[in-house]
């Protein structure tokens, strides 16, 4: 295989926004920290400039972190989420050497070892919802939604294209479980199929697991962000990417006492997805990030929907940027979270000395203090 492209993103570490470390019960409880190598965990791109990876600059997990699956030491292919279709249920996974390769992985139910089952369970669906996740599961001609604790005791079965030989692909199976901690959170554990230990799929480079969030009816872009609504799909992201982050900032994309879909809330809520990662030119097809993991940074929103936030924007001393799903709607240069060159060839307006919210722009950022 070849080398493994350095990790890049950012974290936005803002205060009282903790991870989740995984306390809670789930199964299997034999979960190892193995492999000890994460790509780019030595930070070997600090300045989030290289060419971008899979993880398309934390919007799936934080940068030097890793949410790939493993064959031995080396990581392969990173899932996005499942996806319901006529023929059964399938994983999207991304490739980790050719980013912009997408597999659609079958996915069933690991066969009961139990004698006395005349049909093992089919897996015919995987749901979410703002509240819940569950598997439908039939068997014996009957479909019942699994959830909760029962949903963790299911064991999935996959198989990936792991590697290469002479023109010849090699294939492995997987296992996975998706087991519910506090909230709408869940430690999702995999190994390949007969071989121990389990390993987390979320993981930092202090080899913590990290949980993982659900979003419902919705495809995430690996590479830029970009949210394609889609009722037959469910995103599985780490929290600590910008998927999971902006969810835990308040800006789920949909209505907290409904649990409906807000046009308001799903455009904020895609604005945040760029926001937290710096990135600025996104639109305009330049994929890095201009923020490195660690970076405080302030946030506002226009209709006050984040949690410790306003719709204040007098209240951003240094405004960054203003925000949509997009990218930065405009920018203040000097106001920039770290002094990265910016490309010749991407260019956004300055913001305006008094901004203001727009249709276009619902959400903005701001720094401490201005670049020396």
């Amino acid at each position: 295989m070849k080398t493994l492209c350095a990790w890049l993103g950012c974290l936005v570490l803002l205060l009282g926004m903790g991870a989740c470390r995984l306390t809670g019960p789930g199964r299997p409880s034999d979960v190892a920290t193995r492999p000890e190598v994460i790509p780019g965990g030595g930070g070997s791109c600090p300045t989030g400039q290289c060419d971008p990876d899979p993880n398309g600059l934390g919007i799936y997990i934080a940068e030097g972190h890793s949410y790939c699956f493993f064959h031995g030491r080396t990581a392969t292919l990173c899932p996005e989420g499942f996806i319901n279709t006529p023929e059964g249920v399938v994983m999207r996974v991304r490739s980790l050497e050719q980013r912009r390769r997408v597999l659609d992985i079958p996915v069933r139910l690991t066969p009961s070892a139990a004698p006395s089952r005349e049909a093992s369970p089919v897996l015919e669906e995987v749901h979410a919802s703002p509240t819940d996740l569950y598997a439908v599961v039939s068997e014996g001609g009957r479909a019942t939604k699994v959830r909760g604790e029962a949903l963790g005791r299911l064991t999935f079965h996959f198989t990936l294209p792991v590697d290469e030989v002479d023109g010849d692909v090699v294939s492995r199976g997987y296992e996975l479980t998706l087991s519910p901690l506090k909230g709408r959170h869940f430690q999702v554990l995999y190994r390949e199929a007969g071989s121990e230990p389990w390993l987390p799929q979320c993981r930092s480079p202090e080899k913590a697991p990290v949980a993982s969030v659900f979003l419902p009816a919705r495809r995430v872009d690996g590479l830029n962000a970009f949210v394609d609504e889609r009722l037959d799909s469910v995103t599985m992201a780490c929290e600590t990417g910008a998927i999971g982050a902006c969810l835990a900032w308040g800006y789920q994309p949909w209505s907290p006492d409904t649990f409906q879909v807000d046009a308001s809330r799903e455009h904020v809520y895609r604005a945040c997805l760029q926001a937290k990662r710096a990135a600025y030119f996104v639109g305009q097809g330049d994929l890095r990030a201009y923020t490195t993991n660690g970076t405080d940074f302030l946030r506002r929103d226009a209709h006050g929907f984040g949690s410790r936030s306003s719709n204040r924007l007098d209240e951003l001393e240094h405004l960054e940027a203003l925000w949509g799903p997009q990218g930065a709607v405009c920018l203040n240069p000097r106001n920039r979270r770290h002094d990265f060159p910016l490309p010749r060839t991407s260019v956004l307006p300055a913001c305006a000395s008094t901004p203001q919210w727009s249709a276009a722009a619902t959400f903005a950022t701001g720094v401490p203090r201005p670049l020396p």
